[in-house]
């Protein structure tokens, strides 16, 4: 009996101790890291290098068509690019889009991945409506657990 209660008090004091680590939601980093890339960028920018190698694994996932649209905003970003006389999407822009998104603290629950999709919609034009109806759907998704 008292090495069933030693067991128990361990567990409780190690989730005291080491306490969920809110910069993830079900398992995708989240606003909360993303407003921490803040804190350690030194020589470089982690936003900029992490929205970049997000990018670059879709691109290999559309490439070799692992999946239909992971992202959930393909044809938003076909839209901005056909907008865009360049063909190509600001990095610097999207980071600054995804920092005001995060600016209100309730979506920093929201992953990244989604964050730059809520962005990439807004900058395609899409309506108000569809814009709401997507940032309570992935609000929800955030919220629910596993």
């Amino acid at each position: 009996m008292k090495i069933l209660f030693k067991i128990i008090l361990v567990l409780v004091f190690s989730l005291l101790i080491f306490p969920q680590d809110k910069r993830f939601t079900r398992g995708a980093e989240n606003g909360y890291m993303w407003i921490d890339y803040e804190k350690y960028s030194i020589m470089r920018d982690m936003k900029y290098d992490y929205l970049s190698s997000m990018l670059e694994r879709q691109r290999v996932i559309n490439l070799f068509q692992i999946s239909s649209d992971s992202l959930g905003c393909r044809e938003d970003i076909k839209k901005l690019l056909e907008m865009n006389e360049k063909n190509e999407l600001d990095l610097s822009l999207m980071v600054k889009k995804i920092d005001e998104f995060y600016r209100e603290e309730k979506l920093r629950i929201i992953p990244i991945a989604f964050a730059y999709c809520y962005c990439v919609k807004e900058l395609a034009g899409n309506p108000r409506e569809e814009l709401i109806d997507y940032l309570i759907n992935i609000l929800k998704f955030s919220e629910s657990e596993e």
